[in-house]
């Protein structure tokens, strides 16, 4: 009976081409658009469309807007605007994401004299991610491009502090223009060596979201496989399949056996076009990878078959299959990083099955079984705790 209710299962799929298309290609597709947007909306690949507006026109500010325009990690437009309502009104026009107006010359000013600032950032309260990052870029534009000018302002400030004279301010401002024109490096401009935690050239951020987009489709493919137990209720189907051996129990284990089969086939369609698009790399902990994709598949299969055979009617196990699903993804981090949350709710994406499935998938396929040992366990304990639930409901419902 086990396979005869998965042998139903798999010919039911196979005659109906639209639910083989959205079991097997949408995923896919839904993978590849996504890894498309968020790996470029987060880390060192956003570039921010950024205005400019020289509103100065000095040496100084001529030098930071072409080291700005020749910056590979933002977009830059030159705004014709002469003014600064101009660029304000540029801004909100959404011409670009931020503005910097150059109003001032960037050198120091002389002793006594006003000291405004001479760069002024007009940002839109629409695209407040755009503001830091901008700043970020300038700071470091003005640290690798323009350094002399950065330690001219520095000695400019001792210098109002009257621990030196205008002759020392005089000769320091000269030993760093000779030292530009060296094109010698400032110490302080490389202060700084990153490191990265990546492995070889796996692409870990496209393998963050293979996994949370299989976490998410493979949750709702076996809510809409699960969804038989409701209709073979309505039906009546489910009081002839009672007299059969074994009864409902090992329908439901046919069933379970099938969605995670399906899962795993789902799980590495989108794990293959990561690997083939994006050079995510799974050869090096296969087994660890197999195993993931397995528990997951298991996973989603139990909590879908639980939640069908609690529901009474297919409105109620619709509403668990949409509306359940995506409160779990995105609490779970499968939509938005869970980094980016608010504390608390970092916290209670951990009572998420998604949460565990991109954990999983991290570390099988970063470090290794041993990584993920600790998401297997909770994996294993959901999809096993679901299927046992899923049994208790079906045979309540006999008794």
């Amino acid at each position: 009976m086990i396979g005869a209710a998965f042998r139903v299962m798999w010919i039911s799929l196979i005659r109906d081409r639209a639910a083989l298309t959205m079991a097997f290609v949408l995923p896919t597709v839904i993978f590849v658009i996504f890894a498309a947007i968020f790996s470029g909306a987060i880390g060192d690949r956003i570039r921010i469309h950024l205005g400019l507006a020289d509103l100065a026109g000095t040496a100084t500010t001529e030098r930071l807007m072409k080291a700005l325009e020749a910056d590979p990690s933002l977009r830059v437009t030159r705004l014709p605007e002469r003014d600064l309502p101009g660029v304000v009104a540029a801004v909100r026009r959404g011409e670009v994401d931020v503005a910097l107006a150059i109003r001032g010359d960037l050198s120091a000013p002389a002793a006594g004299a006003a000291a405004e600032q001479p760069v002024v950032l007009v940002e839109s309260p629409a695209k407040a991610l755009a503001t830091p990052i901008a700043l970020g870029q300038l700071q470091r534009v003005l640290n690798e491009a323009l350094p002399d000018v950065v330690l001219s302002r520095v000695v400019a400030d001792v210098e109002r502090s009257g621990k030196i004279g205008a002759d020392e301010r005089a000769f320091l401002d000269q030993a760093f223009a000779e030292q530009r024109a060296k094109k010698e490096p400032f110490s302080f401009a490389s202060l700084v060596e990153r490191r990265s935690t990546a492995a070889g050239a796996a692409n870990e951020r496209v393998r963050y979201y293979a996994g949370a987009i299989t976490a998410v489709f493979l949750l709702f493919a076996a809510m809409q496989g699960a969804m038989s137990l409701t209709e073979e209720r309505a039906t009546g189907l489910a009081d002839r399949l009672m007299a059969g051996p074994g009864g409902l129990a090992v329908i439901v284990l046919g069933k379970f056996a099938f969605l995670t089969l399906q899962g795993v086939a789902q799980a590495g369609l989108i794990f293959a076009a990561a690997a083939l698009f994006y050079g995510v790399e799974i050869g090096p902990h296969w087994p660890a990878f197999l195993v993931t994709c397995i528990l997951v598949s298991a996973m989603a299969a139990g909590l879908a078959l639980a939640a069908c055979a609690a529901a009474a009617t297919r409105q109620q196990a619709h509403l668990a299959s949409t509306f359940g699903v995506l409160l779990l993804s995105a609490v779970g981090g499968s939509m938005v990083p869970r980094f980016l949350m608010p504390p608390w709710l970092q916290q209670a994406g951990w009572f998420t099955p998604n949460a565990w499935a991109i954990e999983a998938y991290q570390g099988a396929l970063g470090d290794g079984a041993g990584a993920a040992l600790a998401a297997w366990g909770v994996l294993f304990a959901i999809g096993f705790a679901g299927l046992g639930a899923a049994l208790l409901l079906v045979s309540r419902r006999t008794a």
